[in-house]
């Protein structure tokens, strides 16, 4: 073990925005951004279908709350 500091900064890159469900800005906000850019990508808000699913591409994994299907009212 060195007893010499490890002073290399590591930066960890976050997106967060709310697209007030809007499908049209989910749609840009999947097919336009640059997703070696950034570490995490949280959208707010997103749009959610008749399915109670929202849309995604191969690129992006979506993750919901726990009870996103059994208590679909919950939702805001």
């Amino acid at each position: 073990m060195s007893e010499q500091p490890d002073n290399t900064n590591t930066r960890f890159r976050i997106w967060q925005q709310n697209l007030n469900t809007s499908m049209v800005a989910q749609a840009s906000l999947l097919n336009n951004t640059s997703l070696s850019d950034w570490d995490i990508i949280i959208i707010q808000e997103p749009h959610i279908n008749f399915l109670h699913n929202t849309s995604a591409n191969h690129q992006w994994h979506v993750l919901y709350p726990m009870q996103h299907y059994s208590h679909p009212q919950q939702r805001t």
